[in-house]
């Protein structure tokens, strides 16, 4: 419950525009397609060709509630020093208010490397926030990876890696205008309500 009533207050300074805060997490994107579950008539069998062995495209996002995206990419592993670099990249860039970067805790997130650079990047006013163990429902970029994998990407863009690769890409570009997501109900239940008496 402490975790979920600091988000409460992170979410409340966020809506209030004191901060701009950062839901951020990694997802990875093969040619097995997902597909949670399918129906098909009796005698009918459905059949979608599998592959054992793919590539792998590596995203680490970066995710406001107002559809706000910022993505970092990769074929190779993710690593500790992929995510201090995508960091740098993101705290050089200007920010009108503080942020605040929500993470879970991931070997990755939690690695020496990226605590060796936290100083520099409070420096800049980039502070990154650790959610409680075991609980990606309090990280709402779950949401996105979710839309993408199971919502957005069809039989289609399956055919090729490049195919799959350029429907991802465009995806992570249209996310906000061409893809949305609605937090307003998330946003609404957790934010502190205030007496105004």
């Amino acid at each position: 419950a402490d975790g979920v009533e600091r988000l409460k207050i992170l979410l409340t300074l966020w809506v209030c525009d004191l901060i701009d805060l950062y839901f951020a997490d990694e997802s990875g994107i093969t040619l097995q397609p997902y597909l949670p579950y399918g129906w098909q008539k009796k005698k009918h069998p459905l059949q979608i060709m599998c592959r054992t062995k793919s590539k792998r495209l590596n995203l680490f996002g970066l995710m406001r509630l107002d559809n706000h995206l910022r993505v970092y990419q990769s074929e190779q592993s993710l690593t500790g020093e992929f995510i201090v670099k995508s960091l740098d990249d993101f705290s050089a860039k200007a920010h009108s208010r503080p942020v605040v970067i929500v993470l879970d805790n991931g070997p990755i997130h939690r690695c020496q490397a990226v605590y060796d650079q936290q100083a520099k990047w409070e420096k800049q006013e980039v502070y990154l926030h650790f959610l409680p163990a075991y609980s990606p429902h309090l990280n709402p970029i779950e949401i996105l990876w979710r839309f993408i994998k199971y919502r957005w990407l069809h039989k289609r863009h399956y055919r090729s890696w490049s195919c799959l690769k350029e429907a991802v890409f465009s995806i992570v570009r249209k996310f906000g205008v061409d893809y949305q997501i609605n937090f307003q109900k998330l946003i609404d239940k957790n934010i502190i309500q205030f007496n105004s008496a």
